[in-house]
């Protein structure tokens, strides 16, 4: 695990694959098209416009391990997580560097998986 050019914590995605091969979480905060256009294999998806409401749903007890696109919502979401007691780390590279890694990259049912753009300013 390293700091983030934000200052962060974040983990590799070869380090995540073998966190979430144990107990942690990978948690996905893109908006809800991103999220069924394609996604990590189980990841769970709570927006980042949701997190401040969803955070009960989130885990004091194992490592939270934060995706979004390219890491700029993820990021906003690591430190919101942290300020409220959870071990959150951010993916370093986001979704794409998981793809890069090999990550298993998954969609709704009918769909092609693919990393999704985001409407607004950035990932």
């Amino acid at each position: 695990m390293s700091t983030s050019s934000s200052g962060v914590p974040s983990i590799e995605p070869a380090e995540a694959m073998t966190a979430l091969s144990g107990d942690a979480l990978l948690l996905d905060v893109r908006d809800a098209h991103e999220w069924a256009s394609g996604r990590a294999a189980h990841s769970i998806h709570i927006p980042l416009a949701g997190l401040s409401t969803a955070t009960p749903y989130t885990t004091r007890v194992r490592q939270v391990i934060v995706v979004s696109r390219t890491g700029r919502r993820a990021t906003e979401a690591v430190a919101r997580l942290r300020a409220a007691g959870v071990d959150a780390v951010l993916l370093h590279g986001g979704l794409r560097a998981w793809v890069a890694e090999g990550g298993e990259l998954v969609a709704d049912e009918g769909h092609e998986p693919r990393i999704a753009t985001h409407r607004g300013a950035d990932a």
